[in-house]
C-alpha cells in the first residue's frame, strides 16, 4: 500500500470488507441481509469517527408466494420482474409456449432467446409494453452471466407498473422448456403475490468542515441489489468507508456528506428520499463522487464519465496516478442520474461485470481487492482536491 494511504484502503481490509457485506446474504431492499449492512456500516463509520445514522424511507415491498412455470416436463422457478403484473392466485395464467418472434403471442406465453438485446435494461419496458399490445398473457425472459445463471433487471417502473406477468430464468433452467417448444405445449405461469408498503434504511452521515459556508462535497454508493452483489456494491462500499476514515481522521476544509442508500434496484428510492430531505443538495454541492456498480470488478474494467469537462479530466489524472485499470466513456449520467436531473455536478465511477445482477456474484469469482484500492486512491486524491478548491 503506498505511503499514507488509510488502513481502509489496504487491499486486506478492502477484502475482508466485501466478504463481511457479502456474508449478509441477499441485499434486496428491506430484507434481512440489507437492513444487516445497514447496521454494519453505521457501526464503522461510528467507529471512524464520522457520526452516522439511519434514515428510514417508504418503499413498495414485492412479496411472492409462488414464482414458476410448469410444464409438461416439470417446473422451473425464476424471478419475477418487481414492476411487472401477477397472474390469478391459485391458478396462474396458461397458454402455449411461444418463443419470440417465432409464434403468434396473442393469448400465449412468450419466451425469450437468451439475453435478448430487446429485453436489456434500456430496452426491456418497450419490448414488455409491445407484446402486452399484442395480447401476450405471461412473458419468460432467458438472461444468464457465463455460468448460466439467471440475471435480473431493474424495477424501473415501480409507481407504474405494468400489468403483463413476467418471470426471469438463467439458460441453465430453460433448456427444460425445448420440449415443450417443439411440442407446442399449453404451460403455466404463476406469479402470485402483493405489493405491500414497508420500510428500508438509508446509512447517512455528516462530517463537518472548518469552513462551513463553503459548498459540501458529496459522496454517495448504493447498498442494496438483487442478490449478494460482491462486486456490484462492495468496491464502493468499501471506498465510502475508507474516504471517511480519511475525512475523519483530519481537519477538511468543506464539510462531506455521505450516503450509502438501498432502494438502488429499485429506481433509487433511497436515494431519491435522501434527495427530498435536503431540497436542493444536488446543486447546492460543489460535486458529487458516485461510487457506482462494479468498482475493481475482475471481469471487467472500472470506467468514469461525466457531464463536466474540468471533473472528468480531474479524474482521468487521480486514477492514471493511482495505477488504476480504468475507462473513460461517454457521459450519460447511469447510476448518477438523479444529481444530473438536478443539474447538480457529479462524477460516476462504476466499472462492468460479467456476474452483474447475478447469484455468481461473488468476491472469489467476480472482486479484485488491489483494483479497488487504486481506484479508492484516486477516489481520495479526487475528494481532496475538491476541498482544497476555492
Amino acid at each position: 500500500m503506498p505511503a499514507g494511504s488509510p488502513t481502509g484502503l489496504s487491499p486486506a481490509t478492502i477484502e475482508e470488507r466485501i466478504r463481511a457485506y457479502e456474508s449478509f446474504g441477499i441485499h434486496r431492499t428491506g430484507w434481512t441481509g440489507d437492513d444487516a449492512s445497514a447496521t454494519w456500516m453505521r457501526d464503522l463509520l461510528h467507529a471512524a469517527g464520522a457520526k452516522s445514522e439511519l434514515e428510514r424511507f417508504m418503499f413498495p415491498l414485492v412479496e411472492y408466494r409462488r414464482t414458476r412455470l410448469v410444464t409438461p416436463d416439470g417446473q422451473i422457478e425464476g424471478v419475477p420482474l418487481h414492476d411487472a403484473g401477477f397472474t390469478q392466485p391459485g391458478g396462474g395464467t396458461s397458454g402455449e409456449i411461444v418463443e419470440l418472434g417465432n409464434g403468434d403471442p396473442f393469448g400465449n406465453i412468450v419466451i425469450t432467446t437468451e439475453n435478448d438485446a430487446a429485453f436489456s435494461q434500456a430496452q426491456a419496458g418497450r419490448s414488455i409494453e409491445d407484446l402486452e399490445e399484442s395480447g401476450a398473457v405471461g412473458l419468460v425472459i432467458v438472461t444468464a452471466d457465463p455460468k448460466r445463471a439467471v440475471t435480473v433487471l431493474n424495477a424501473t417502473s415501480l409507481s407504474q407498473p405494468r400489468n403483463l406477468p413476467v418471470l426471469q430464468v438463467g439458460s441453465r433452467e430453460a433448456r427444460s422448456v425445448a420440449s415443450a417448444l417443439l411440442m407446442h405445449a399449453d404451460v403455466t405461469l404463476e406469479i402470485d403475490g402483493d405489493r405491500l408498503q414497508s420500510r428500508a434504511r438509508n446509512v447517512v452521515a455528516t462530517l463537518p468542515g472548518t469552513e462551513p459556508d463553503l459548498a459540501p462535497i458529496g459522496i454517495m454508493t448504493p447498498r442494496s441489489g438483487w442478490f449478494t452483489c460482491a462486486a456490484e456494491r462492495g468496491g464502493g462500499i468499501a471506498i465510502l468507508l475508507a474516504l471517511a476514515e480519511a475525512f475523519a481522521s483530519r481537519p477538511h476544509r468543506r464539510t462531506v456528506e455521505l450516503v450509502a442508500s438501498s432502494g438502488h434496484e429499485l429506481n433509487h428510492y433511497g436515494l431519491e428520499s435522501y434527495l427530498r430531505g435536503r431540497a436542493g443538495i444536488e446543486k447546492r454541492a460543489y460535486a458529487w463522487l458516485h461510487l457506482g456498480a462494479n468498482i475493481g470488478s475482475s471481469t471487467g474494467p472500472t470506467t468514469i464519465e461525466s457531464l463536466d469537462p474540468a471533473l472528468l479530466e480531474q479524474g482521468r489524472a487521480r486514477f492514471e496516478a493511482a495505477s488504476a485499470r480504468f475507462e473513460v466513456i461517454e457521459a450519460r449520467g447511469g447510476e448518477a442520474q438523479n444529481i444530473a436531473r438536478a443539474g447538480g455536478r457529479y462524477l460516476s465511477v462504476r466499472g462492468r461485470n460479467q456476474y452483474f445482477h447475478s447469484p455468481n456474484d461473488l468476491f472469489d469469482l467476480a472482486c479484485d481487492a488491489e483494483q479497488v484500492a487504486a481506484a479508492g486512491r484516486a477516489c481520495l486524491a479526487i475528494v481532496e482536491a475538491w476541498d482544497a478548491e476555492d
